[in-house]
Order: structure tokens, then C-alpha cells, then sequence
């Protein structure tokens, strides 16, 4: 099993990126549209037999409020092993457990 570090530390640096150093000393940064593009959502990543969500014709109102999809509006611990976030256009279904950021980070 690989080995598991915990964030010590979570700071949105003056460029609006979320910094995260790790147990282990590393340091990671992430912008909020990285993290929109690698959301872990079954509708985002196209689970369960659909199209991901990357991949779907979008209706000209979608295409006005795209800004508002890097928006992040709330971030909210899921227990002690992930955070999740509530996105400018409402978007708050995945969970980014701390191994998953770590790996992206």
C-alpha cells in the first residue's frame, strides 16, 4: 500500500490557488480551473455507463455562464479525509480525498 501524507496546511495563496503542504514536507498548488477539470464526480468523469460531462454539447446559456464554473463559492470538509466544493454554477457533487489531490499535486 502506498504510503498516505495528510495536508498540515491548506492556504489560497493572493493569485487565488489553493496550496496545500503535506506531511511530508511537499508542497502543492492548484488553480480553481484545474481543479474544476479533474472533479471526481461520476458526472464529471462519465462513471456508470454515461458521456463525461467534459464531453457534452453545452446550450448557449451554458456557454455565457462558463466563467462561473471555476468559481468556487464554498469549500466544506467531508470528514477528516477530503474536502468538496460548491462551484459558481452549482456544481458541488465531488469529493477530493486527500490522496486524490496528492496525486495531482
Amino acid at each position: 500500500m502506498a504510503e498516505e501524507f495528510e495536508p498540515v496546511d491548506l492556504v489560497w495563496t493572493n493569485a487565488g490557488h489553493m496550496a496545500i503542504r503535506w506531511s511530508d514536507g511537499h508542497e502543492s498548488s492548484y488553480t480553481p480551473e484545474f481543479l474544476r477539470s479533474v472533479c471526481p464526480c461520476a458526472e464529471c468523469q462519465g462513471t456508470h455507463g454515461t458521456v463525461p460531462k467534459a464531453f457534452k454539447v453545452v446550450t448557449t446559456q451554458q456557454v455565457r455562464t462558463a466563467h462561473k464554473q471555476t468559481q468556487i463559492q464554498e469549500v466544506k470538509p467531508v470528514g477528516t479525509y477530503a474536502i468538496a466544493f460548491t462551484w459558481g454554477d452549482g456544481h458541488d457533487h465531488g469529493i477530493y480525498t486527500w490522496p486524490f489531490l496528492r496525486s495531482h499535486g
